[in-house]
């Protein structure tokens, strides 16, 4: 699979941008590619070959994708090369379970508030804000969503 020396940079670009945001440089520029490419299905050795990265690393990259739902494979019949494919469709469904995990991060917090003493008035009052303003998002993600789906079926 080949893709153009433009779409390369672009790659590395996007692969900057998710290892900041906590993915492995394999992952980021897995995820990078599939954002890209022409093809939207590909194998373990299209990606390996497209990004100069060793086999192992292409592996371990796409199971931590998988695992974590950002990608999907399909089989052909008479072929048995697995074709991973991007589950970017799925981008709001994944919006909703991470703001939803964030309810259970929000209770640890409210929980580490509690306990914490009153003398770190500064501290604790950053810890409050960012509780109640995950409270905000939680209480209005279902409004922008609907929101924002209604803006986009007028257009």
């Amino acid at each position: 699979m080949q893709i153009t020396e433009a779409k390369k940079r672009l790659v590395e670009k996007l692969g900057v941008f998710f290892e900041g945001q906590g993915r492995t440089p394999a992952e980021a520029r897995i995820i990078g590619l599939f954002l890209v490419a022409d093809q939207i299905e590909m194998t373990l050795e299209d990606i390996q070959q497209t990004l100069s990265i060793s086999k192992s690393a292409v592996s371990n990259a796409i199971n931590i994708l998988l695992l974590t739902q950002q990608i999907d494979y399909m089989t052909k019949p008479g072929d048995r090369k697995k074709y991973y494919k991007s589950k970017i469709e799925q981008w709001m469904t994944h919006v909703e379970q991470h703001i939803e995990k964030s309810v259970e991060g929000k209770a640890l917090l409210k929980e580490a508030l509690e306990q914490r003493i009153k003398t770190t008035k500064t501290f604790n009052t950053a810890l409050k804000d960012m509780i109640d303003f995950m409270d905000f998002v939680q209480s209005q993600h279902k409004e922008l969503f609907m929101k924002w789906k209604k803006l986009r079926n007028k257009s």
